[in-house]
């Protein structure tokens, strides 16, 4: 016979028979091992696994964040006679050598001889700390390669991210099977430990699931990494929190409670017009779902459904855990924190959209935007706004006159700066997203605006800015950036962010590279005004542009030469895109004087006048920082043969420079 209940209120806590005057002390002793009273500090381990991770990637963010806003500060403070820019000395100062009683100047400046500056702080140069990131950096950034199962293509996260997840996955693992025992000998002496301990987990990362998956959150705001990255560890998360739950649902088969009369007992409370164990079913069946389709084999195929209902459903799983759960042990806890972080995330959101300011034209109504086609196919949407953003950030985009409830994020091409002001007034900025329209929203965008024309203006609603760099490009003594096709709208406006910084003397940059890997010509259309710039206003020789052109095939045998008047012809276009871009450099000035010096200098002079900064900017000195530095002299076009991966792919390259002032 089993033993007696004490009360309802005990089987609300476990199933778990008190001890009393029959219990023998061989269970006695099986039930003080992994008591159920203490089962909860496992939902406090990973709790204490995740915020330590949180707190490493934020301490190293902030000692990125703090050394690259010291060594841009350094920067500044350095005397200008250390660039070969540098204007001259005041008039009365005459510069000198230094010696040990010497002061700054002849005729000094007031204040003391200074000696050399620093160029790093000291805490942003510790080297066995540096050397662990860039070891950890050299280690983790590396992509993994791409599994291909027959047409299947499976395409794993990042090693860094991976290394993250399989961290995760090995302390779950071992925390609910390292523990003993696994199982009572029986379920009349309570619930099996196993079953406890992985169902206390799953339920402790559900907040950081819901965390990972939300815009606005906590840990964007403290480690700088946009919530598109973070998706990778919401999606892998949720596959662990399934993994745990089937841990948990499987013990309870393995010693069911229908065996040693304990099933009369766990009916007093649980509901009896249900299957035995159906409200673990009912959270279980939404978990399922919601990792299923989520894979993405699935995703890619069905992405407005995805959209559609996945959250819906994950609020159901939430509700469904709540009732499974009965606020056992702190299980309750961690599900209110999961549905703070969730509301506060909505909250946040709404700050983040242009039409929920009541001090804005914009309230409730959304702003103008215009659509304009580009060459080969591509669209350019731009939105006349107050809102603010950064290089390198997106924003999800509304249209409703296209599409009422559809909205996809896209990367923000145009610079937000007092430079480039708006037609619609001084507090507006022109927000400018190019894409190319492929299916869904893209091609609805693409036939309205072939059916309404130029001249039709939309009403747009923005949620964002979202995303950015994690670190200062600026304080990068060199910066590369890498584009294929239209990809190069990711990168448009960090590239004439830094420009600007250089121009200004607030940046630490002395050689920028853009390398562009593109089909045809016509794409350099896209951002023409952008290459101008880049020609005109970057400092001498420090942008230098990399055009690959991939689209030419090698020569057809049975027509042999068609390629290469392909090749030619592609070039000539690509010259004539160029031609108001790149103006006239030092050979062609010499050129054009015919070795006359006086004319030479005049149209040098008429060289210089072109050459003048972006509108409310200076020309700052740029300073040397580094003593090896070797800078390109390239200052013309030319074309190469280049070969492209394995396929041995014949590609014309196109290489152009900031022009150097003579």
């Amino acid at each position: 016979m089993p033993p007696k209940w004490d009360s309802i209120a005990s089987l609300a806590k476990r199933i778990v028979i008190p001890i009393t005057a029959s219990t023998t002390p061989a269970e006695i002793a099986e039930h003080q091992r992994d008591p159920w009273s203490q089962a909860g500090k496992y939902g406090r381990g990973f709790t204490y696994f995740a915020v330590v991770l949180l707190a490493v990637v934020t301490i190293v963010r902030f000692y990125h964040t703090w050394g690259d806003k010291i060594r841009i500060a350094l920067y500044k403070e350095n005397p200008t006679v250390s660039s070969p820019y540098a204007s001259s000395p005041d008039e009365y100062e005459l510069p000198s050598a230094a010696t040990d009683s010497s002061t700054t100047q002849f005729f000094p400046a007031p204040g003391t001889l200074t000696g050399d500056r620093k160029q790093q702080s000291s805490v942003s140069t510790i080297a066995p700390f540096n050397n662990t990131i860039a070891f950890v950096r050299w280690l983790f950034y590396r992509p993994l390669p791409v599994l291909r199962i027959g047409p299947v293509s499976i395409v794993l996260p990042s090693l860094g991210a991976s290394a993250v997840i399989l961290a995760a996955l090995l302390f779950v693992i071992l925390y609910s099977f390292v523990p003993q025992p696994l199982y009572y000998s029986s379920i009349a002496i309570g619930s099996p430990p196993l079953a406890i301990r992985a169902g206390m987990i799953a339920v402790a990362m559900i907040p950081w699931i819901v965390a990972l998956s939300t815009r606005a959150n906590f840990i964007t705001m403290l480690t700088g990494i946009g919530h598109e990255r973070l998706n990778v560890l919401h999606r892998w998360a949720g596959y662990l929190c399934l993994i745990l739950s089937l841990i948990h649902m499987v013990p309870f088969y393995v010693t069911p409670v229908w065996e040693h009369g304990v099933l009369i007992y766990y009916q007093q409370y649980f509901p009896r017009n249900i299957y035995i164990y159906g409200t673990g079913f009912a959270a279980l069946a939404p978990l399922i779902f919601l990792c299923l389709h989520s894979l993405p084999i699935l995703r890619s195929r069905m992405y407005e459904l995805f959209l559609a209902v996945h959250q819906p459903v994950a609020i159901v799983f939430l509700a469904m855990i709540f009732w499974h759960s009965k606020n056992f042990l702190s299980s309750w806890s961690y599900l209110w924190a999961t549905l703070a972080i969730w509301l506060l995330s909505f909250a946040i959101r709404l700050s983040y959209l242009n039409w929920t300011n009541p001090f804005r034209l914009s309230f409730m109504i959304g702003e103008e935007s215009a659509i304009t086609f580009l060459p080969q196919n591509a669209i350019k949407v731009t939105v006349a706004t107050r809102m603010r953003w950064k290089p390198g950030q997106y924003v999800y985009l509304r249209m409703p006159g296209i599409s009422w409830y559809q909205r996809h994020p896209f990367t923000i091409a145009s610079l937000c700066s007092d430079d480039f002001p708006s037609e619609y007034g001084e507090k507006y900025r022109d927000l400018a997203l190019v894409f190319r329209p492929f299916g869904g929203f893209t091609r609805k965008v693409f036939l309205k605006a072939l059916e309404h024309g130029p001249y039709k203006t939309w009403t747009a609603f923005l949620e964002g800015p979202y995303g950015g760099m994690r670190r200062e490009m600026a304080a990068f003594d060199d910066v590369v950036f890498f584009a294929g096709g239209s990809g190069i709208t990711a990168i448009a406006s960090q590239l004439l962010y830094l420009i600007k910084k250089m121009r200004d003397g607030a940046a630490v940059t002395k050689s920028v590279r853009v390398i562009w890997a593109f089909r045809n010509p016509e794409s350099i259309e896209w951002f023409k005004e952008e290459l101008r710039i880049c020609r005109d206003y970057a400092p001498p020789n420090t942008v230098h542009c990399h055009f690959f052109l991939t689209g030419l095939g090698q020569d057809d045998p049975t027509h042999p030469g068609q390629a290469q008047f392909s090749r030619d012809i592609v070039q000539e276009k690509i010259y004539d895109t160029l031609q108001g871009i790149d103006k006239r450099n030092s050979a062609f000035i010499r050129e054009e004087a015919a070795g006359d010096a006086e004319r030479e200098k005049e149209l040098r002079r008429e060289n210089e006048d072109a050459i003048t900064a972006l509108p409310q900017a200076y020309v700052a000195p740029h300073f040397n920082t580094t003593r090896h530095y070797t800078g390109s002299s390239t200052d013309s076009v030319s074309t190469c043969r280049s070969t492209l991966g394995s396929r041995s792919r014949r590609c014309t390259s196109l290489r152009c420079s900031s022009r150097p002032r003579q």
